[in-house]
């Protein structure tokens, strides 16, 4: 626990100086707040404490000026006030903010035209990547300019979750874009959990077995009591669709979310 806790005191203090924030600080900054637990819904949980009480000036600055024992304390005590607080407009934010981040990494590219504001950004349940560009694209078109993933994101809550709290626009809000350390986290984690739904059970099954090296697919096929073809039919769908669903992303962020899938091999 020492440990991670210095870590954690030097991050903040990096963090204040530069705005960096590393992957080995994050981690030990899990550790302290979460141990060993594992799992999507920890660094969610993890993001939201993040924004609002690293990312913010005012209470950052805070848990800098403390001792060791008052920052463990604190940490703790912020961390569970977020876990029993943590309501679906963040969740919405949190979202969209990972497609708002990765249509601007995709799309800006010379100046923006005027374009039309989509009527919804959503299908369904969910956020539509294509019509989130639409959004942001229209946007840029007003500005004039291409806008920093925060500020689209600020817009797109205002227009499309006018029942949610738009977030605040002051210097010390907190609204700023997430270390990469944290983004690449949870995008990488966004993209496992978005691979695993539109996955079947059975490519599912093989994803996790060729993942955890337990064999090749005819051991898989073997063990589940298929033929060879249709196995490798199964492999060849997988391949389709991971194709899909990872083209265009970095390959740090390919990388994380096969991790992500390692470990939610018991799912």
């Amino acid at each position: 626990m020492t440990s991670s806790l210095a870590t954690v005191r030097d991050a903040l203090r990096e963090f204040e100086a530069s705005g960096a924030f590393s992957e080995p600080a994050f981690i030990a900054l899990r550790t302290l707040l979460a141990g060993t637990v594992p799992g999507e819904l920890v660094d969610g949980l993890l993001g939201l404490f993040f924004e609002r009480h690293i990312l913010h000036d005012t209470r950052r600055r805070e848990l800098l000026a403390m001792d060791d024992d008052a920052l463990a304390r604190a940490l703790r005590h912020r961390f569970r006030q977020v876990v029993a607080d943590g309501r679906e407009d963040h969740e919405a934010a949190h979202a969209l903010g990972a497609h708002v981040r990765d249509v601007l990494a995709r799309v800006v590219s010379g100046p923006p035209t005027v374009a039309p504001w989509p009527a919804l950004i959503t299908q369904g349940q969910r956020f539509s990547r294509a019509q989130v560009e639409e959004a942001i694209r229209a946007h840029a078109g007003e500005l004039g300019r291409w806008p920093q993933s925060a500020e689209a994101l600020r817009e797109l809550m205002r227009r499309y979750a006018p029942e949610a709290p738009t977030p605040p626009d002051d210097e010390e809000s907190g609204l700023h874009d997430p270390p990469e350390a944290l983004r690449r986290r949870m995008d990488a984690q966004r993209l496992a959990g978005q691979l695993l739904q539109v996955l079947r059970p059975q490519e599912r099954l093989l994803l996790r077995h060729l993942l955890m090296e337990e064999g090749t697919v005819e051991d898989w096929a073997r063990g589940q009591g298929l033929a060879r073809a249709t196995a490798y039919r199964v492999l060849a769908r997988l391949k389709t669709v991971c194709r899909s669903e990872l083209e265009g992303r970095s390959s740090s962020t390919q990388l994380k979310a096969l991790e992500a899938l390692f470990g939610q091999r018991g799912s």
